[in-house]
């Protein structure tokens, strides 16, 4: 079922764990051996948001040690959440720190109703889309519903995300071609940069060894980062969320949230169906083994 434009952003919405104290020596060096205690520590870096002005959940995936040791790069990959209030300001950072390449993952009618303004102005910039169109399915069923609840919203975004994986899988094939190839600095983006942008970042983590459980934490960091619960209800009262504010606020919750069941739903639909991950990157996404090797040594450094 095609979703009405008022529920096209629907789609796009469709923590931090306990940092440990590593200011000792000892749990310093613990950190320092066990990469999810490293990254509970990294994940706090000042760097990982960047000082945007209008910027939407816009976060560097840098310094993220993984199994093996390596470090991702700062300043090589970016994930962001809707772009069109990026501030002249803003647009000279993004082009201080040299963005190259740009895949939004936005449907076609959403980059049409609010577009990206730093493509519009550095010709230079690759800028990859995708034309499709949004449908928000089982969500808009939960919504009209009239047994509408936060355990149905809940479960449709389950089910949505199980299904987020393959439905994306052209663009998510184009971004790590992207990658690759070294175009980056690259940034990502959808709405809200949670749910499509999140499964994106999942995958690109996954694959260069970072664990679960930062994989995880990275995802569900949206939700310490962006309000938007505050921001339904302080839009427009004839903007495209306007229904949504307008519903009880336990029925919307779920579907606004960075629930890290939510990407748990994502990934283990895919090793359900392909055996792990990193086959389905390979097999759906057409990475292969030199095409993984040249992501890593583009995104990673020596510990």
């Amino acid at each position: 079922m095609r979703a009405p434009a008022l529920l096209l952003p629907l789609a796009a919405l469709a923590l931090l764990p306990g940092c440990k104290d590593v200011g000792t020596p000892g749990a310093a060096a613990t950190a320092s051996r066990d990469p999810v205690a490293a990254n509970a520590a990294a994940i706090k870096d000042p760097r990982r948001v960047l000082p945007l002005e209008g910027g939407v959940n816009f976060r560097d995936l840098g310094g993220y040690m993984t199994a093996d040791g390596r470090v991702t790069k700062w300043d090589v990959l970016y994930r962001a959440g809707n772009p069109a209030g990026l501030t002249a300001k803003d647009q000279a950072e993004l082009a201080r720190r040299g963005i190259r390449t740009v895949c939004d993952l936005r449907a076609s009618e959403e980059r049409k109703a609010e577009p990206n303004p730093y493509v519009a102005a550095n010709a230079d910039v690759t800028y990859w889309t995708r034309d499709y169109a949004a449908d928000a399915g089982d969500l808009m069923k939960v919504l009209g519903g009239p047994d509408a609840s936060a355990q149905k919203s809940r479960a449709a975004m389950t089910g949505f995300y199980r299904a987020l994986p393959e439905q994306h899988a052209p663009a998510f094939r184009q971004m790590f071609a992207f990658l690759a190839e070294g175009k980056v600095p690259l940034a990502f983006n959808c709405s809200a940069g949670k749910d499509r942008t999140g499964t994106a970042a999942a995958l690109v983590l996954t694959l260069l060894g970072v664990p679960r459980e930062t994989v995880v934490a990275d995802y569900a960091l949206s939700d310490d980062l962006v309000d938007y619960m505050g921001k339904l209800s302080q839009g427009p009262k004839d903007g495209p969320y306007a229904a949504l504010a307008r519903l009880p606020r336990e029925v919307v919750a779920p579907l606004l949230a960075s629930d890290p069941a939510y990407i748990e739903a994502a990934l283990g639909a895919i090793e359900a169906k392909h055996g792990s991950v990193d086959a389905f990157i390979e097999k759906e996404l057409g990475v292969t083994p030199a095409m993984k090797q040249a992501i890593i040594a583009n995104l990673t450094d020596p510990a």
